[in-house]
């Protein structure tokens, strides 16, 4: 008989192939399952995570630049793995292990309407600004919130990727028209959306619930009335390809409106982070 994880991985498999077809969803090196699965085992020393890592030097530098991009908020710059791990302790350092995961096993898209570029600097842009909104709405939560702006949109690659006619049409709407809608574009034309797919991808992957939850709702969109989405999280989603100042005006919006936050800090919040996003960015291509 099945155990409980692997009937819902073989449905979640069952799920992706009905929406992507033969599509084989890549898995994770050994090296970052084991690093995961460190940082999820409460017996893991910091110090045998440390070792870890260390055991895959592509891993060991990735860590070091990320934590020391602007985006991830660090006060000043760390110079060595041990003290990095010391310092970000077990959630932040599973956000870049897993941004790093995920950007490894994505299809690496060459269309002339899908830029990879361009997707990493707006995943960047979210994650960065979703830290700093949720340091003023709800501080406690501003690690989850970078890593869902950073990966709420990680099943774009893939659907251009699968389905590059209907989806050179469905981006091409969406960039022309301010206030369209990408996840009501791509149910019209495809029946699903990519928050969906997104969320499949999680669950296959075994991403943490709250990661899930967030990619699956990150457009307000989710059925289960249990499942919070962050403001933060929501607030970000409204960043696509285009402009800061278009960015800026929707989000404002919605921030005051919704949020009570002040005009002229969200302006000022939005021009750092995505500022700060151009390093971090460079770091995910």
């Amino acid at each position: 008989m099945l155990n409980f994880f692997q009937k819902r991985k073989k449905d979640t498999k069952k799920e992706l192939h009905d929406l992507l077809g033969d599509y084989e969803l890549p898995s994770f090196s050994a090296a970052v399952m084991t690093v995961l699965n460190a940082l999820r085992d409460p017996d893991f020393s910091m110090s045998a995570i440390t070792e870890q890592l260390e055991r895959d030097p592509g891993l060991h530098v990735k860590v070091l630049k990320t934590v020391n991009s602007a985006a991830f908020g660090l006060s000043k710059r760390v110079g060595n793995l041990h003290h990095a791990v010391t310092l970000l302790g077990r959630s932040r350092l599973e956000t870049i292990v897993l941004s790093q995961a995920v950007n490894s096993v994505l299809p690496d898209v060459k269309l002339s309407f899908f830029d990879m570029k361009q997707f990493w600097l707006c995943a960047a842009r979210r994650a960065s600004l979703a830290r700093a909104l949720a340091q003023h709405i709800h501080p406690t939560s501003q690690v989850e919130c970078f890593t869902a702006g950073l990966l709420q949109d990680m099943a774009l690659p893939i659907l251009v990727s699968v389905k590059q006619k209907e989806y050179g049409t469905i981006l091409e709407n969406w960039n022309k028209t301010k206030d369209a809608s990408l996840n009501e574009l791509e149910k019209e034309m495809l029946g699903f959306d990519h928050s969906t797919v997104g969320a499949l991808m999680a669950k296959e992957w075994n991403l943490p619930e709250y990661l899930i939850d967030a990619i699956s709702g990150h457009h307000g969109q989710s059925q289960d009335k249990e499942v919070k989405i962050e403001p933060a999280v929501e607030l970000v989603a409204q960043i696509k390809g285009d402009s800061e100042e278009n960015a800026k005006e929707i989000i404002i919006k919605i921030a005051v409106e919704k949020n009570g936050m002040d005009k002229d800090l969200i302006s000022e919040l939005i021009t750092t982070a995505f500022k700060d996003a151009e390093e971090l960015s460079l770091l995910l291509r």
